[in-house]
């Protein structure tokens, strides 16, 4: 039978017949040969690929011979395609172009960009969750639109969602955690309006699991108070002291000079938790009254720049990281905090490990820090494996004139 324009039969050396589409071969237009999947002319699987190549599209990227390749679809978008080389990939992502752009043709609206603007105009996401949870799902649904903008959600495959969290977050486990469980929740949002029915997100792997966050050790302290800025001191305190959130340490008020606490509402569980009766340490309360107060320029806020106006959470990560980034005498001293992961985060657990290492019980330590009882229990293992150590170094002294004689008999060690 004769071969469709542009393609070519190779027999190998043991009779295998492989065909290959050579689009302008032998002119100096001429494409990279694609290769067909293992398949015989007079196939479904065939035919199917012929109808698929008039709307392969490839583009030379550069002098260097690099090459772009393009799919267009049935509403004759153009999706991108990965190179040929790799058969089954090709045409694997062939198949996912012309399909989505079949359900396009066929009036499917139930798109990612219509999705994501129907999550946004929900009471959880405008009123419920905080600031910094509503910038945080932002930034991924941002990142889901540029990728599926147009496409019917119902399109999107688990292999695909995994390709993304494998490639897009290599290195970043933790963004490749937020992006995987922002794309369950907006899809988990759509199944009762109708974009699809099941959740290929939840089929996925998580990222690799990243270095917690850890509490800042003496040393962090000596080098953030000696060289940071000095309009950045207290709100260091503030969260070692009182083990809450930046974005609720930075809300804080300045408490009156006879408040023994500062009621605060935790941002972020502002809806099921309500007031959190954050304590005052006497040590803290001398640090608050030693912050002047400017009376031309009288503030209600307890954090204050230098030039007077209250610190905000996009302000902090600014200075936060300028600070990191600063040079003192030719070197970055603060550099250590991005290098050993001393983050702001760190103090909260800080003032647990401190409070479980007084004596708290995880009941108090949850009522005075904000944080679920859980998140307590899993920090107090931590801590009551060194009270544990310490106590049980304590009775091997106490006993080690009776043990000594059974492990070590006569031998003297000095």
């Amino acid at each position: 039978m004769q071969l469709p324009e542009h393609m070519r039969r190779i027999v190998n050396s043991v009779g295998a017949s492989y065909y290959y589409f050579e689009k302008f071969r032998r002119t100096a237009a001429a494409w990279p040969r694609i290769r067909f999947p293992k398949c015989e002319p007079l196939t479904e699987e065939f035919a199917k690929r012929v109808v698929q190549l008039p709307r392969l599209v490839a583009e030379k990227t550069d002098a260097t011979g690099g090459w772009k390749w393009f799919f267009i679809d049935a509403v004759n978008s153009r999706r991108d395609l990965p190179a040929p080389s790799n058969c089954t990939a090709f045409w694997a992502a062939v198949d996912k172009a012309d399909e989505t752009g079949k359900m396009l043709l066929a009036g499917d609206k139930k798109t990612w960009r219509a999705l994501v603007a129907s999550f946004k105009d929900t009471d959880k996401y405008k009123d419920e969750l905080s600031k910094s949870m509503r910038d945080q799902y932002a930034r991924h649904l941002r990142v889901i639109e540029e990728a599926w903008g147009d496409d019917p959600v119902r399109a999107l495959t688990a292999p695909e969602i995994q390709q993304v969290i494998d490639t897009g977050f290599r290195g970043t486990p933790q963004a490749g955690r937020v992006f995987r469980s922002t794309l369950i929740v907006l899809i988990n949002h759509g199944i009762p309006r109708g974009y699809r029915d099941d959740n290929p997100a939840e089929k996925t792997e998580k990222a690799g699991k990243s270095t917690p966050y850890i509490p800042w050790p003496p040393t962090a302290f000596d080098v953030w108070f000696q060289y940071a800025r000095i309009d950045m001191h207290l709100p260091v305190y503030s969260a070692l002291f009182t083990g809450q959130r930046k974005t609720d340490v930075l809300a804080m008020v300045r408490p009156k000079s006879d408040a023994t606490e500062m009621p605060l509402v935790a941002e972020k569980t502002k809806r099921t938790r309500g007031l959190i009766p954050v304590q005052i340490h006497s040590e803290y309360r001398k640090l608050i009254d030693a912050v002047p107060v400017d009376p031309d320029k009288p503030s209600v806020m307890l954090h204050l720049r230098a030039d007077g106006e209250p610190w905000t959470y996009e302000g902090w990560k600014t200075a936060w990281q300028r600070e990191i980034e600063k040079e003192v005498d030719g070197k970055k001293p603060l550099k250590i905090f991005a290098d050993t992961r001393w983050v702001f985060h760190g103090l909260r657990k800080n003032a647990v490990n401190m409070l479980l290492e007084v004596g708290c019980t995880e009941d108090q330590v949850s009522a005075i820090v904000g944080m679920s009882p859980q998140m307590v229990r899993h920090y107090a293992k931590e801590v009551s494996k060194f009270r544990l150590a310490r106590d049980a170094m304590k009775l091997l002294e106490k006993g080690w004139a009776t043990q000594r004689v059974h492990v070590l008999g006569a031998v003297k060690t000095c």
